[in-house]
C-alpha cells in the first residue's frame, strides 16, 4: 500500500520524474498480494475505507460482506487494477516497478542535499527508487546524487543511484519465526503465516491423497499454531472451515504464558445505529477525543475536556469500562461450547481486532484446542507445552502435542535489511538493543526521560495502567519524525513509510506519501529544528510506551489512532479539504477514504504547482 500511494503522489508532482519502485516479490499488494490470499481471509476494514480517495473500490456484491468486511481478494484485485490505472509520461505504475529484485544494501554517497527531480521508493517487501539502470553513469557524475542502490534480479546484480529515497518495506516483510529448542530434530512441515495462502492448498490436497491411500479413519492430520496475534485467528478459522477431510483434523492454539496475551476482537456491528460497523463508529473525530493521544490540535478543546479535567477523566474511564464489558460479553470467552477446548484462554489483554466472521469465535470455540502455555521443545513429531504457571504446585504436567504442520503466526522483524544496524539506529529505525549503539542510546534515553512528565501531565490517566505484565524490550524504539524522517537528517533525502501499526493503512498510506513528498520536496517551510524535531520523537516515543504498554515499546504503536494521526500530517502541510461535512459532520461522520479525494489538487494549488 505505503509503495504504491508514495509512486501515486510523487508523480501526480512530478509527472515526467523517472520514479523506480523494487519489489522483492513478484507481484504486488504485500500483505493483500495474492500470494498471501486464502479461503475465508476477510479484511479488517470496512467497505469506503478500505480503498484509496482517487480510485473508488467497486463493493463486493451484499452476500459476501459481513458488516463492510469482506474477502480479501477483492483488495488484491483493486491494487492490482490500480497500478496498471495510473498512468504518467506514458507509464503506469506496474511498468515502473522491478518484480523480483532484492535490495542487497544501501549506502549514502553524498553529504549534500541535491535539487534533482529523481526520486526513489520503496515497496511493500524492497525499496523504489527513481532513476534507471540506463541512467547510471550520467547520475553517478551528478555531485546531487544521495543514495546507491545495489538490487539484485535474476541473479545479476544492479546498482542505482538517486538524489531521493522513500523505503516502503513497512512492518510486514520479514517473518519473525522464535527459536524453539529441538526445531532441528522436527521432521514435520513448518511455514510462517506469510505464506499461508501458498501452503494452504497444498496442505488440503496432501490431506485428500493421505485418505486416499489409507485406512480413513486411520488417517489425523495435527496442526499446531504458534502465535497470539489476528494472524493466528484467521489460520485457526481456515484451518477449521477448509471442508476436506474436516473431521479428520486436530487443530491446536499454542499462545505463550508469558507474552503479551491473545488479540482481542472488536465487534463488527456499531454501537449506534448512525454507523454501518464498528470500524465506522471508531474513526471519527468525536470518538477520537475519547482517546489520550497527542496527534492533531483542532480539536484540542474536546481532548483538554475529557482529557485534562478529572470529571472528563472519570467520564471517558466509565464509557470505556462499560465498552469493555460489553465486548467481553458479547463474545462470551466462557461459552459452554468451548469449555472443554479452553476456549477461555482467549480472553484478552487489549482489543486490536476485528471479529469480521459471524461464526469467527464459535467456530474455533468448537473446532479448534486453545493453549496459554509456553512452550518447552520440539521433537520429531510433536511439541511439548510447559505446566501453566497458575499458582498451584504440582497440579498440571507438561502437555505433548502431536504435530504433523506447525504454521507460525509470529508476526514481523521490526529490523532493516537495507542498512546495518549502526547506521538505521543513527537513523531512527529500530534496531535489536544490543547492536544500538551506546552513545545514541544515552542520548534518546535522556530525551524520553524528559519528555515521559509532560506526557503525564497532558494525560494524567496514563499514569495509572491497568495490571499487566511487563516485558523487557529487545529493541530499541522507532525513532522518526512525524514516524518517517530522520530526525537528525537535514538533507531532505529519505523517507521510511510504513514504519507503524496502525487500525488502517489505507488512510495513513495517502496521508504518509502525501507529507513525505512535500518533505523531500523542501517545501515544509514551518520545519522545526533539529534539536525540536527530537524532543518532539521523544515525546511521541514516551507517550507510546505510557498508551500502548508492551506493544508501545517500539514507538510505532498507533494502533487506534488513525484519524488523529492523519489530521495531524495534513494539518502541518496547511490543508484542510478532507474536513469539508460541516462542524457536526466533521466531528461524528466517519473518515472515508473518499474525505481525502481533494487533498492533491489543494496541495498543488497551495504550492503553486
Amino acid at each position: 500500500l505505503y509503495g504504491i500511494q508514495a509512486a501515486r503522489y510523487y508523480l501526480d508532482i512530478h509527472p515526467d520524474a523517472k520514479l523506480l519502485l523494487l519489489e522483492s516479490d513478484d507481484v504486488v499488494g504485500g500483505t493483500w498480494s495474492s500470494k498471501r490470499m486464502y479461503a475465508d481471509f476477510y479484511t479488517q476494514t470496512p467497505v469506503k475505507m478500505a480503498e484509496f480517495s482517487d480510485r473508488p473500490m467497486t463493493p463486493p456484491p451484499a452476500e459476501e460482506q459481513y458488516y463492510g468486511f469482506f474477502p480479501g481478494h477483492y483488495t488484491t484485485a483493486y491494487l492490482e487494477a490500480y497500478v496498471n490505472n495510473h498512468t504518467y509520461a506514458g507509464q503506469t505504475i506496474r511498468d515502473r516497478i522491478i518484480f523480483s529484485s532484492t535490495v542487497d544494501r544501501v549506502v549514502k554517497t553524498s553529504p549534500s542535499s541535491s535539487s534533482s527531480s529523481s526520486s526513489s521508493s520503496s515497496s511493500s517487501s524492497s525499496s523504489t527508487t527513481t532513476g534507471k539502470e540506463e541512467d547510471k553513469e550520467k547520475e553517478s557524475s551528478s555531485p546531487a546524487q544521495q543514495w546507491t542502490i545495489t538490487y539484485n534480479t535474476n541473479n545479476t546484480t544492479h546498482q542505482i543511484q538517486t538524489s531521493k529515497l522513500i523505503d516502503a518495506t513497512g512492518m510486514t516483510s520479514q517473518p519473525q519465526i522464535p527459536h524453539l529448542p529441538g526445531s532441528s530434530a522436527f521432521r514435520g512441515k513448518t511455514l510462517h503465516h506469510k505464506s499461508f495462502g501458498q501452503q494452504q492448498p497444498l496442505l488440503l490436497k496432501e490431506e485428500e491423497e493421505e485418505e486416499e491411500e489409507e485406512d480413513p479413519s486411520s488417517v489425523r492430520r495435527h496442526i499446531c499454531i504458534v502465535g497470539g496475534a489476528k494472524s493466528a485467528a484467521d489460520v485457526a478459522y481456515a484451518c477449521a472451515k477448509a471442508p476436506a477431510a474436516a473431521e479428520r483434523r486436530e487443530i491446536h492454539w499454542v499462545i505463550r504464558e508469558d507474552g503479551n496475551g491473545p488479540s482481542a476482537f472488536f465487534a463488527a456491528p456499531a454501537m449506534s445505529e448512525r454507523y454501518a460497523n464498528s470500524n465506522e463508529g471508531f474513526y471519527n473525530r468525536f470518538l477520537a477525543a475519547f482517546l489520550p493521544n497527542r496527534f492533531a490540535r483542532r480539536w484540542g478543546w474536546l481532548k483538554w475536556l475529557l482529557q485534562g479535567t478529572r470529571l472528563g477523566r472519570w467520564y471517558v474511564q466509565r464509557l470505556w469500562d462499560g465498552f469493555d464489558k460489553g465486548l467481553r460479553g458479547f463474545h462470551d470467552y466462557q461459552r459452554e461450547e468451548g469449555k472443554e477446548m479452553g476456549f477461555a484462554n482467549l480472553e484478552y489483554d487489549t482489543p486490536s481486532a476485528v471479529a469480521n466472521h459471524p461464526d469467527l469465535l464459535s467456530t474455533i470455540a468448537k473446532n479448534v484446542h486453545v493453549h496459554r502455555r509456553n512452550i518447552s521443545h520440539l521433537s520429531e513429531d510433536s511439541i511439548t507445552l510447559d505446566p501453566r504457571n497458575n499458582g498451584s504446585s504440582g497440579a498440571e504436567k507438561p502437555l505433548t502435542i502431536p504435530v504433523d504442520v506447525l504454521v507460525y503466526c509470529t508476526g514481523w522483524s521490526a529490523n532493516s535489511t537495507l542498512f546495518p544496524p549502526h547506521e538505521a539506529g543513527r537513523m531512527g529505525l529500530s534496531v535489536p538493543l544490543k547492536d544500538a549503539d551506546p552513545q545514541t542510546q544515552a542520548h534518546w534515553q535522556q530525551l524520553e526521560t524528559a519528555a515521559d512528565p509532560l506526557i503525564l501531565a497532558q494525560f494524567p490517566m496514563l499514569k495509572y495502567p491497568p495490571a499487566y505484565r511487563k516485558l523487557e524490550p529487545r529493541q530499541t524504539p522507532f525513532r522518526l519524525y512525524k514516524a518517517m524522517a530522520p530526525p537528525a537528517d537535514d538533507t531532505h533525502s529519505i523517507v521510511f513509510l510504513g514504519k507503524m501499526v496502525v487500525g488502517n493503512n489505507f488512510r495513513t498510506a495517502e496521508a504518509q506519501a502525501l507529507w513525505a513528498v512535500a518533505y523531500l520536496d523542501g517545501r515544509i517551510r514551518d520545519l522545526p529544528t533539529r534539536m525540536r524535531r527530537e524532543q518532539e520523537v521523544a515525546e511521541t516515543v514516551a507517550w507510546d510506551r505510557r498508551r500502548y504498554l508492551n506493544k508501545g515499546e517500539l514507538g510505532s504503536w498507533f494502533y487506534y489512532d488513525v484519524v488523529d494521526y492523519a489530521d495531524m500530517l495534513y494539518e502541518h502541510l496547511g490543508l484542510s479539504s478532507h474536513r469539508q461535512k460541516g462542524f457536526v459532520g466533521n466531528l461524528m461522520e466517519p473518515c472515508f477514504a473518499a474525505d481525502l479525494r481533494a487533498l492533491g489538487d489543494e496541495y498543488k494549488q497551495k504550492y503553486r504547482i
